[in-house]
């Protein structure tokens, strides 16, 4: 059976890099102390809790003078554990 996807955010803003750095300086936080997080936007508020394994998807895009980084975490209740092959130096 085919699950119809659910858009619950889709949220962009201009910040400086320094917010931008805070930003996922917080989320980051809160996933390494919690495990989870709560997105509250237009009056919603969306709690996220991801499971112990994640699946992280990055992609570095270059168009012209518009370079695009993207950053991604999936997961499903049933993800086993696998070896990291990335890092951040």
């Amino acid at each position: 059976m085919l699950r119809e996807k659910v858009t619950l955010v889709d949220y962009e803003e201009k910040m400086s890099l320094t917010q931008a750095a805070d930003f996922l300086e917080s989320l980051a936080k809160k996933l390494r102390e919690d495990g989870t997080f709560t997105l509250t936007h237009g009056g919603k508020s969306h709690e996220v809790t991801l499971a112990p394994r994640v699946e992280v998807e990055i992609k570095l895009e270059r168009k012209g003078n518009k370079t695009k980084f993207d950053l991604e975490l999936e997961w499903h209740e049933s993800d086993k554990e696998k070896d990291a092959g990335i890092s951040i130096d």
